[in-house]
């Protein structure tokens, strides 16, 4: 091959290789702007209300299982998630985790972890803990859907690996996240139903303990 042709060839890899890298840039780039239009609605309602299925699937053993819950929120740190098996309540200061099952609650000083598996993560903090990417545009129903991957950032300690999260155009409303961990493990939750700004009740951010139920104090 003639140096001339050597050259040549190396000019055309390097083109494939600027337009691969602007492409990603700018793939990114649209990430960033869905990620922020989606911020800004749900930051613009006072409260939120959502009704979801949460799905879990388990690697290791192969076994799933689904439940019903419905999530209250209000600002940044105040939230409310209550299923069939568990009740979790945040005041911003202390947090409560009620297992239905094991009719015992406990109760701690509020913590980030407590919010990760929630949306207050990917609401107030995606561009401080995550990198964003468009992995697919979707259509269902004629609307169209932009699915997004967050990978955590080397520095951040996350217990999961990646998120994957569903987001309708125009409306910027979240339809499904999924949570996958170290294990391969993965948490979807499967959004059914969402008002924003609904009329909270007083008491929709703290917990009373039912009569007989054990009640396990972490802040002592």
């Amino acid at each position: 091959m003639s140096l001339l042709n050597t050259c040549r060839q190396q000019a055309k890899w390097l083109i494939v290789i600027l337009a691969i890298i602007a492409m990603n840039t700018a793939m990114a780039t649209e990430a960033d702007d869905i990620v922020k239009k989606v911020q800004k609605k749900y930051q613009s309602a006072k409260s939120i209300r959502i009704q979801f299925k949460e799905i879990s699937r388990f690697k290791l053993t192969g076994t799933m299982s689904e439940v019903d819950a419905v999530l209250q929120m209000e600002g940044k740190d105040k939230f409310r998630l209550e299923s069939e098996d568990q009740v979790l309540v945040n005041d911003g200061e202390t947090f409560w985790r009620f297992n239905k099952l094991d009719s015992q609650v406990l109760v701690d000083y509020s913590k980030k972890d407590d919010q990760e598996v929630l949306l207050n993560n990917f609401l107030y903090e995606v561009k401080d803990h995550y990198f964003a990417q468009i992995v697919e545009e979707a259509k269902e129903g004629g609307d169209k859907i932009f699915v997004l991957k967050l990978t955590p950032k080397p520095s951040e300690q996350s217990i999961f690996t990646s998120i994957k999260v569903w987001i309708k155009d125009k409306t910027w409303e979240i339809k499904r996240l999924i949570y996958t961990d170290f294990n391969d493990n993965e948490t979807e939750y499967e959004i059914e139903k969402i008002e924003f700004d609904p009329k909270l009740a007083d008491s929709t951010f703290s917990f009373s303990p039912p009569e007989g139920i054990q009640v396990i104090d972490l802040r002592l």
